[in-house]
């Protein structure tokens, strides 16, 4: 069996080298992918030092603010910025629809700012030109032209009777021709791109930052090749159960249609339908009342003042605020932020729980389409995808809440020894704010992103072994 698939693929290679379909779509996918690969490294090299500048730069001036109360040093705060990850260079998602940047202050979970694009709409699914979307888009297309008539010819011009007349199988015919266009495609296209992608994402940070991104790379890289073998077995499955090359592509060109085209819009769409996200003015004042009112609607800021009074009062055994050993106006901050936490906490968990449902419903209609199932498995590889943006944001939102319980247990600690100066009164130095350090954030491991994308990863394979098991089927019934 071996040595007939070996002959197979022989012949067959050679027939695809000779073939201008190859030449001349490797040839388009180069340029595109060049112009790809430019803008990734552009994105990458310029955003980052960007990013970093700017943080760096704000948590500058948070140092050099002067003497100053806690409280209104809380106020001033500082901004953490996302980290552009090295993958972006490849594959920048959907970094310009969420945002980049989180102004943290005191009261307050600001929501990430600074998007390139405003605006999303369903269109932003295909993202900008990126090798990701020359590889998972556009390679399909290549493939399809290569492979759609690869039986059907056989079959119109006679050949395949020839070949089935001898000891060659259908079986041994079909997985011969796949190796070919494997080797065809992998060899001229996917490799050079795949090894240039490295090189360059290697020149934007040195050895060192280029090996800690491998894992990603490598199981990036890993999912192309699955797709590469999908569409190569589909091509082939399509073309050995039809009569005419005609046919075979008008199938394959709609197979791909549908999953590119139809299928993000779709689900875009009943995503929102099933859940949708409220206004943004619903939400603010949502949140307004739940602070003015309590997280259940029934415990006023008034009565939780009054009772964190009679409490700290009782706590250290006077009777009043002003014979208080520690600033009480310290205390209540520090009380009003974890009240406002569990406002935060809700409110922001439940609209970023209608993300992740909006995300499932995607993720479950991506069963009809690889191509999708593909894009969002690299974006999430890529570090630009929604999961990693919401991970960003509650690590920023903590980071925010050990400033504030800084500012303000340094307020109830010192606020008070100046009996002149009590509270707001008090200012404080220099050293306080040393005690905050630069905000760094550290991008999540490829098994966070591994177990957010089950469902995508269940369909591409899923896509891929049925395909194969369709390609053994069909080869085992081939006839002239």
């Amino acid at each position: 069996m071996i040595t007939h698939v070996f002959f197979i693929a022989k012949k067959e290679i050679a027939d695809l080298l000779r073939d201008k379909r190859l030449r001349w779509s490797a040839l388009t996918l180069y340029v595109l992918f060049a112009v790809a690969l430019f803008s990734g490294w552009q994105y990458f090299t310029q955003t980052k030092p960007r990013h970093a500048d700017a943080q760096a730069a704000s948590y500058q001036q948070w140092l050099a603010q002067g003497s100053k109360n806690p409280h209104s040093a809380a106020h001033y705060g500082f901004y953490a910025y996302k980290p552009v990850p090295l993958l972006a260079v490849v594959d920048k998602g959907m970094d310009d629809y969420l945002g980049n940047a989180v102004w943290m202050e005191a009261h307050k979970q600001n929501n990430v700012s600074n998007r390139t694009a405003q605006d999303v709409a369903d269109v932003s699914r295909f993202g900008n030109i990126t090798v990701g979307f020359v590889l998972q888009f556009l390679l399909p297309i290549v493939i399809i032209l290569l492979t759609f008539n690869a039986v059907s010819k056989e079959r119109e011009s006679g050949t395949l009777r020839i070949l089935l007349s001898t000891q060659t199988s259908g079986v041994q015919i079909l997985v011969g021709k796949g190796a070919a266009a494997f080797a065809a495609v992998f060899g001229v296209i996917v490799l050079p791109m795949l090894l240039v992608s490295a090189g360059v994402m290697m020149l934007a940070v040195g050895g060192q930052d280029f090996v800690a991104s491998l894992p990603a790379f490598g199981v990036w890289v890993l999912f192309v090749l699955v797709s590469v073998v999908l569409w190569i077995a589909l091509g082939l499955v399509v073309s050995a159960s039809v009569r005419e090359s005609g046919a075979a592509l008008v199938v394959l060109l709609g197979v791909w249609t549908l999953g590119a085209f139809f299928v993000p819009r779709l689900s875009g769409s009943l995503a929102r339908t099933l859940h949708p996200t409220p206004s943004a003015f619903a939400f603010n004042e949502q949140i307004i009342f739940e602070k003015a009112n309590g997280v259940d609607g029934h415990n006023s800021a008034d009565e939780r003042s009054k009772a964190l009074e009679a409490r700290v009062l009782k706590q250290y055994g006077v009777d009043s605020l002003s014979q208080l050993p520690v600033s009480f106006a310290g205390i209540a901050l520090q009380e009003g932020e974890e009240s406002d936490y569990l406002v935060f906490d809700k409110n922001y968990g439940n609209l970023f729980q209608i993300f992740q449902r909006q995300e499932s419903v995607m993720e479950a209609l991506n069963l009809l389409s690889p191509v999708l199932a593909a894009q969002s498995i690299s974006r999430a590889l890529a570090g630009t995808d929604t999961d990693k943006h919401l991970h960003f944001t509650n690590n920023a939102e903590q980071f925010r809440r050990v400033i504030m319980k800084t500012m303000n247990d340094d307020m109830r600690d010192n606020g008070a020894k100046d009996k002149t100066k009590r509270d707001f009164g008090y200012m404080a130095s220099d050293e306080l704010w040393h005690k905050i350090p630069p905000y760094t954030y550290s991008q999540p491991g490829v098994g966070f992103v591994l177990g957010n994308q089950v469902l995508n990863i269940a369909s591409l394979l899923a896509w891929t072994v049925g395909t194969l098991g369709l390609l053994v089927w069909r080869g085992r019934l081939l006839k002239p």
